[in-house]
């Protein structure tokens, strides 16, 4: 094997200087050769020679990193870790006594949002079926999923979901109406406003990101705005849809979290909003954390309103969000629960259904999340248009191994 490269700087070297390069890369070349996985890699430098090296690692070597563990080798630890980027954005259907703020002066604006931002997974609300030709030219290389709120197909508002193709499969994916009949297309509770509609996928990361074990159920919703029962009925129609989800498509071997994005047309103090964090899975803790609140990082502040209603001076309400739930959920049925049943019949046979969940948290794992933004255009600040009535909502989720109950800080 040749290791020395001949230069017009070498080549009138003296021969015992020839003589000693010679043994000692001769002497690495024995010694390389023993090694019973050896090989060389030539690095050109140091005057034109060609150093031999010894490789310091299987992949260097371009070989399995497996062929090493009987021979006392290290095999790198697979990567247990995903990163998502979710928003929420409410867009403002099209209304022609908008003004300057119809949809077609909006399209630029949305479409830079969109772009600037990159969310991985986006839920909108008031998506009208005319807007949604723009809306996916916004989105190239992203799913779609929602239906018409009036009759699920195409007719009324969407709620719908987008997700990157890239990064994302969809295991399964549905819709249900906030009513006392969720699966019934255009019903609704008594008292609301008018129709609504919620839209949900099953999402399994692609890549290496998948071997952090961790679905993602995302769900977009858009609460009513005129009664308050309503937005509560509401809340607790998406709880037991959500479990029913869970039960019927979420694995026992991989963990799953819960995504919930929407416009909830409620102020944090709200009913709805306790419903959802802290009243739906009593038995141990709720499910959902509000990440305006958890989250590591909120660059801009965690009272930024999110509805101006077109005045980008003021701070406006808080009333659109993203929840989630920081422990993975992996599905167990009930039957397969070890607490004594004489515990179990003590409980109402609602806590029991959310006791199957909130007891089989995945605590090795965790979703955390790491940045909150309400995002704002300063440039917009004495616009007459805007994107839209609402700001979007964009949250940075990190999922790893959970830390030591030690070292867990309690949500």
């Amino acid at each position: 094997m040749e290791v020395i490269e001949v230069t017009e700087e070498n080549k009138n070297e003296q021969p015992t200087k020839s003589r000693i390069t010679m043994s000692i890369l001769v002497t690495a070349f024995v010694v390389v050769t023993c090694l019973s996985a050896a090989a060389v890699i030539s690095l050109t430098g140091f005057g034109g020679r060609k150093v031999p090296i010894i490789p310091d690692s299987a992949a260097q070597m371009g070989i399995d990193d497996s062929l090493l563990i009987d021979r006392g080798g290290v095999v790198p630890p697979i990567s247990k870790e995903a990163h998502f980027r979710v928003m929420s954005f409410n867009i403002r259907r099209d209304f022609e006594s908008d003004g300057v703020n119809q949809w077609k002066y909006r399209v630029p604006l949305v479409t830079e949002i969109l772009r600037k931002e990159a969310p991985d997974i986006v839920g909108m609300q008031e998506v009208l079926p005319e807007q949604m030709p723009d809306i996916a030219a916004m989105l190239p290389g992203y799913t779609m999923v929602g239906v018409g709120r009036d009759d699920g197909k195409n007719e009324g508002e969407f709620v719908p979901l987008f997700f990157r193709n890239n990064k994302f499969e969809a295991i399964k994916t549905g819709f249900f109406w906030l009513s006392e009949t969720p699966r019934v297309p255009g019903t609704i509770y008594r008292g609301a406003g008018c129709t609504r509609v919620t839209s949900w996928a099953l999402l399994r990361p692609k890549g290496h990101e998948s071997n952090a074990g961790v679905d993602i159920l995302a769900v977009s919703t858009h609460l009513d705005h005129v009664s308050e029962m309503a937005r509560n009925k509401g809340a607790q129609v998406i709880l037991l849809e959500i479990r029913k989800v869970l039960d019927a498509y979420a694995t026992k071997t991989r963990g799953t979290t819960v995504v919930l994005v929407g416009d909830f047309n409620a102020e944090p103090q709200e009913k709805a909003l306790s419903t959802l964090l802290s009243d739906s899975w009593k038995v141990e803790r709720s499910i959902f954390s509000d990440s305006r609140l958890s989250a590591v990082q909120a660059p801009e502040g965690r009272e930024i309103g999110t509805f101006p209603s077109w005045n980008p001076r003021i701070n406006g309400k808080v009333i659109d969000y993203v929840l989630y739930a920081p422990t993975p959920l992996a599905c167990l049925k009930a039957a397969h629960l070890t607490t004594p049943s004489e515990s179990l019949s003590r409980l109402t046979r609602e806590a029991r259904e959310c006791l199957k969940y909130t007891l089989m948290g995945k605590e090795d794992m965790e979703v955390r999340a790491d940045q909150y933004r309400v995002v704002i255009d300063p440039r917009l600040a004495d616009s007459k248009v805007q994107p839209s009535d609402h700001r979007p909502v964009v949250v940075d989720f990190h999922v790893g191994p959970a830390p030591s109950p030690a070292l867990r800080t309690r949500r």
